[in-house]
């Protein structure tokens, strides 16, 4: 049996289990692209055609099968992360540990624009929350606000959240919105872009810091690297 294989193998028994009511065909294939993006590491569907155990008489039917894959409704993200993602942030908020979440956003190959909320697992960020669309990176607070109430939805009564960004436009509505539940958050801002003190005129993150050199706030928390 090969890798994608023994990969697919283990990821369609915890299918199975979390999601009896589907269909085992969708449950397999799901399992097979799972497995294959596991042992290629990467999203290029054309990439990761090659790696599928599948035995078709063209070549390109292997891409053909995978985007078919993609496109079947039930494969709602939203869904099938819900038990993985209720899991995982039950863990990292043990013991009344604060969980870390992370809202980052990239552009991918300049086309297209990803939006990703992930919790911090062991040093390393695990993804639970995703939007994609054409055009530039910065999609805006709406889009940031699907993202957060899936993700509060998910975490267990009580838990203490820090939300963690960097280089991105804040908004209003963001600050507002992380008030709502009492988020804690750390959003690293961009240095041109305008703020106002309170006082005076509108200024940038980098005017406010000119000549600044106490490091630490009190009561603030610096993670390890």
């Amino acid at each position: 049996m090969g890798t994608v294989n023994k990969l697919a193998e283990r990821v369609q028994n915890s299918l199975e289990e979390i999601f009896p009511q589907w269909r085992q065909t969708v449950t397999r294939k799901l399992s097979l692209a799972v497995g294959a993006m596991l042992e290629g590491q990467t999203p290029n569907p054309v990439e990761l055609s090659q790696l599928l155990p599948l035995q078709p008489k063209r070549p390109d039917r292997r891409e053909q099968w995978l985007r078919r894959l993609l496109k079947n409704s039930l494969l709602n993200c939203t869904v099938v992360m819900t038990p993985f993602a209720t899991r995982e942030l039950s863990k990292a908020g043990q013991n009344q540990q604060t969980i870390w979440l992370g809202l980052d956003q990239s552009d991918l190959g300049n086309r297209m624009a990803l939006l990703i909320i992930s919790v911090r697992v062991g040093g390393r960020a695990l993804p639970l929350a995703w939007k994609a669309q054409t055009g530039t990176a910065n999609m805006g607070f709406e889009a940031q606000k699907e993202l957060l109430e899936c993700v509060l939805s998910w975490l267990p009564t009580g838990a203490q959240v820090l939300l963690l960004a960097a280089r991105f436009y804040p908004s209003f509505g963001l600050f507002e919105w992380l008030h709502s539940p009492g988020w804690k958050y750390r959003l690293r801002l961009k240095s041109k872009v305008l703020a106002s003190p309170g006082w005076g005129e509108e200024t940038t993150p980098r005017e406010l810091a000119r000549g600044m050199t106490e490091r630490f706030w009190p009561n603030a928390s610096l993670p390890a690297a």
